[in-house]
């Protein structure tokens, strides 16, 4: 097995800081992405943390990503916002998108923004925590639809034709951490295939399809022209694509009336050849308090919560963990440990920081056992 490299997590955001700063962001954009990855690797989503860093300097040099933009409000009409992102960093984008649904449902209720021209947002489950903190029930999703772009498959066919379009919603809890679902409607996220590949590791059976459409494990059939397939797998699979057509279809709010639609992911195309596709982000926020008291509402969530738990776990299952207990118990750990890359993507991730003369953070030794 190849060597994999620790580190501690505030010397890798700092070099990530700098990274993007050079590459033309903004110190507080710089900060907003680089803690979002860091975040991510520590909570166990390696596939959308610091290994990131070397495919958005690709980006940036294929001019689908401009570090210098910054987001804006381009239109607002009650409790709706339309976000431009400007092609900058999608995690500053939806941060930037989230701050301002939270303020309006505290005024409102409720509130909902559509983000365009929004390149990838990273971890889902980072918005909706975030909200979860603050007291406010919260979805995200980012859905991409069209032939041939995105990496899952249509159902019935070997074409790709969706994104991941994840779904993520947030509930905040009294007493605990909030609960938070975060979930691609594939089998596994493109990201998880690029940390497998990174590993030189097979994936599980089910997750991939190679590019005539036959069942696959190696990470390589799908960069080969495969395609990822639909979560439910063979019995459910029209679910997972049920989940994923509705993803596109609503965050496509945010392409009304746009005359240069951007698809994350995808190549820009004339607008004789956008027909048909379909992409963007949807938030939305919604303040307890406007339905009761929130307090008591939160105090409802903890206990049931708590129940479900507490109930006894079959055989061969140690214990009942609900959704942002993995990720919450992941970053306990990683923070006494570090977070790690595996040889490749540590490759990768010098070459970045050499062509941009910003020192690595220097290398620890790995918890107990690890091959570091």
């Amino acid at each position: 097995m190849e060597k994999t490299h620790y580190f501690q997590p505030s010397g890798m955001e700092t070099c990530i800081i700098q990274i993007f700063q050079v590459m033309g962001a903004d110190a507080d954009v710089a900060s907003e992405v680089a803690r979002h990855l860091v975040r991510s690797s520590l909570s166990g989503h390696d596939s959308h943390g610091v290994i990131r860093v070397a495919h958005y300097v690709g980006q940036a040099d294929r001019k689908e990503l401009n570090p210098s933009a910054r987001p804006t409000l381009a239109r607002e009409s009650g409790v709706t916002g339309l976000i431009d992102g400007h092609t900058g960093f999608g995690h500053m984008s939806t941060a930037f998108a989230l701050e301002w649904a939270l303020a309006k449902a505290r005024e409102q209720g409720v509130a909902v923004a559509a983000i365009r021209h929004c390149t990838h947002i990273g971890r889902l489950g980072e918005y909706t925590e975030r909200a979860a903190e603050r007291g406010f029930i919260s979805l995200v999703t980012v859905g991409v639809a069209g032939s041939g772009i995105g990496g899952i498959a249509l159902y019935g066919s070997r074409r790709r034709f969706f994104g991941a379009n994840p779904y993520s919603i947030g509930v905040p809890a009294r007493g605990r951490g909030p609960v938070v679902f975060d979930g691609s409607t594939s089998m596994i996220a493109e990201g998880k295939v690029r940390v497998a590949r990174a590993k030189r590791t097979p994936l599980p059976p089910g997750c991939i399809m190679d590019k005539d459409g036959n069942p696959s494990i190696d990470p390589e059939d799908f960069y080969a022209g495969g395609a990822l397939l639909h979560l439910g797998g063979e019995v459910a699979a029209h679910k997972g694509f049920g989940l994923s057509m509705l993803s596109a279809l609503i965050s496509g709010l945010s392409m009304i009336d746009d005359p240069a639609p951007t698809l994350t992911g995808a190549p820009v195309l004339p607008d004789a050849e956008m027909r048909g596709r379909m992409a963007g982000v949807l938030l939305v926020a919604i303040d307890p308090a406007r339905f009761g008291d929130p307090d008591h509402y939160a105090q409802m969530v903890s206990e049931t919560v708590d129940v479900a738990k507490s109930v006894p776990p079959k055989p061969g299952v140690q214990e009942i963990l609900v959704p942002g207990e993995p990720e919450a118990r992941a970053r306990a750990a990683r923070m006494r440990e570090g977070i790690s890359l595996p040889a490749a993507a540590w490759k990768d991730f010098m070459q970045v920081a050499q062509r941009f003369r910003v020192s690595v953070p220097p290398e620890i030794p790995g918890p107990a056992g690890s091959n570091s």
